[in-house]
């Protein structure tokens, strides 16, 4: 492209001598008077002029982010203020600078957002640096100079951290990667005279990243601007991998809300797979990585305040037999705990009194969490776990929940977390997932957990699955992204369409944790009434 913008500046009459003098200057205050051609009387001093890469670094090109500038002055400062991509007449470097510039497109970003139309001019013959008083010549070379290095660096930030935040899509999704060391792999970069492969140093490191890349190389190459919402849907996709962390583990498990999947992988290769239930519309299960660190065998359902005041007090109300049918048990916080009390004694027409009070649901067959959880530290009170509605597996659609995972194959997770503990034999595990008080069992593996949201995957063949944006997030992604474009191509751009607000940040169903009174009891079972609906399952 750069042939196509820039013809040497020496090709012009009078540039050469010019070009020839800017080079030999020292920038740190050299005389520029061969810049115009004077020459000084014998014995008068030499005039002085601003360091030109000092002033060009002075202020920041319009619309650079604060976290780019500061690695451009830092890249500046190793390379000792030198110039790295005008030091010589015919640009060599600079046309380095645009290829780079011009690979945009392969990682899902568009070169105009970088490459915009004020420095590709600076790079036409019709607009060539030239030397219109002393010195002049030389800054306008140091502030070209800066402004394709802030370029360069702009595309690598947003190649490996990506262009828009995690949080504009849900305010509880945090960007999980590493940053790379932009300034020393750009500086090897131009020692080494590789910069073509520089933004493959910086990119996201997983295999599953480039494979959208080469995907979308090839869906633009078949289809060119007719790929247009396939070539979308891949471009989101890659910028979800610049939100993951760099090492995912050796041994994981990975929740793909939209796929409705769960995969454990050993080295990259799935081990384990199963269908899961994510959270519902409003219910959102949201996107986070952690460890997983303890598993529950027959555990206690402590019902969140959410869940409780919207679904349980309401059908406590309407059928007494309600509490009894679903083995829940009621407790009025007080000075000195919680006190279990009988859900007969309570007047469930009296809001007042039955807000503070607190459910829990014993372990058994019908408990919400089925006969297992599998507890990883989160902020949301997140977590995987069995179900008795084994039914819903069927369904295409998953998302039924309030926020956690129901998991398929509960016994197949808890076999594989406990594979290196001998006593936890199959019949040992059968029997802790039949008890009538919870065993918590504390993991000495901690797997990463990482619950993601990912609406294209490549196939281990070729080619990639999709499916669809039940959140909708794709689109609110995509609107932010179309907010954010260079404004030379945001000008025209029509408003981005309303999308729905996210969930506020904090916990999915903010649960208590009701202290096990000394004495348990059920409430009493009244005579018997029509059957109400079956409790919310968590």
């Amino acid at each position: 492209m750069l042939k196509r913008l820039w013809r040497s500046p020496c090709s012009e009459p009078g540039m050469a001598a010019i070009y020839a003098a800017s080079c030999r200057c020292v920038v740190t205050g050299a005389v520029l008077c061969a810049l115009t051609g004077c020459t000084s009387p014998p014995g008068s001093p030499a005039p002085q002029v601003p360091n030109a890469m000092q002033e060009a670094l002075g202020t920041a090109p319009p619309g650079l982010a604060p976290d780019v500038w500061k690695d451009v002055r830092a890249l500046y400062e190793r390379r000792g203020e030198e110039r790295l991509w005008t030091r010589d007449p015919v640009m060599a470097q600079a046309a380095a600078a645009v290829d780079v510039l011009q690979q945009a497109p392969e990682h899902g970003l568009s070169t105009a957002d970088y490459l915009d139309d004020d420095l590709a001019r600076a790079l036409t013959p019709e607009v060539p640096p030239t030397a219109d008083a002393p010195g002049h010549g030389i800054q306008e070379l140091a502030r070209l100079d800066v402004r394709v290095t802030s370029a360069l660096l702009a595309l690598g930030h947003d190649v490996a951290l990506g262009r828009t935040k995690p949080e504009a899509v849900d305010p509880r999704w945090k960007a999980r990667r590493t940053p790379p060391d932009f300034v020393g792999t750009l500086s090897e970069a131009v020692r080494s005279e590789e910069l073509g492969t520089w933004l493959n140093a910086v990119r996201p490191v997983h295999p599953e990243y480039a494979a959208l890349q080469k995907a979308l190389s090839t869906l633009w190459a078949q289809q060119g601007k007719r790929a247009g919402d396939r070539a979308r849907r891949l471009a989101i996709n890659l910028e979800r991998w610049r939100w993951m962390p760099n090492d995912l583990g050796e041994r994981h498990i990975l929740v793909n809300v939209p796929a409705f999947h769960l995969i454990v992988r050993e080295q990259r290769r799935p081990v384990l797979d199963m269908r899961v239930v994510v959270g519902k519309d409003g219910r959102e299960t949201p996107i986070f990585s952690s460890r997983m660190a303890t598993i529950v065998f027959s555990p206690y359902w402590n019902v969140p305040d959410s869940i409780a005041e919207g679904e349980i007090i309401p059908a406590a109300a309407s059928d007494p037999d309600y509490l009894f049918r679903n083995e829940f048990e009621v407790f009025r916080p007080g000075k000195r705990g919680n006190a279990v009390i009988d859900g007969d004694s309570v007047n469930w027409s009296d809001p007042k009194g039955v807000k503070p009070l607190v459910f829990r649901q014993k372990p058994g067959p019908v408990n919400a969490l089925g006969h297992v959880k599998f507890l990883f530290p989160n902020p949301y009170d997140v977590y995987l776990h069995d179900t008795p509605s084994a039914g819903l597996f069927a369904s295409e659609g998953r998302a039924f929940s309030h926020g956690c995972v129901r998991v398929e194959h509960p016994v197949e997770l808890a076999k594989y977390l406990l594979r290196n503990r001998p006593e936890w034999t199959d019949e040992k595990i059968a029997a802790a997932m039949d008890r009538e008080t919870e065993q918590p069992v504390p993991l000495t593996e901690r797997l990463p957990v990482h619950i993601f949201y990912f609406t294209a995957w490549p196939r281990a063949n070729g080619g990639v699955d999709t499916w669809p944006d039940v959140y909708g997030y794709d689109a609110r992604q995509a609107a932010v992204a179309e907010a954010r474009q260079a404004p030379s191509r945001n000008a025209a751009a029509k408003p981005a369409a309303a999308v729905k607000k996210p969930p506020a940040a904090g916990k999915t169903a903010a649960a208590r944790k009701p202290v096990p009174p000394t004495k348990s009891a059920t409430a009493k079972k009244p005579a018997a009434k029509p059957a109400a609906k079956q409790p919310a399952k968590k």
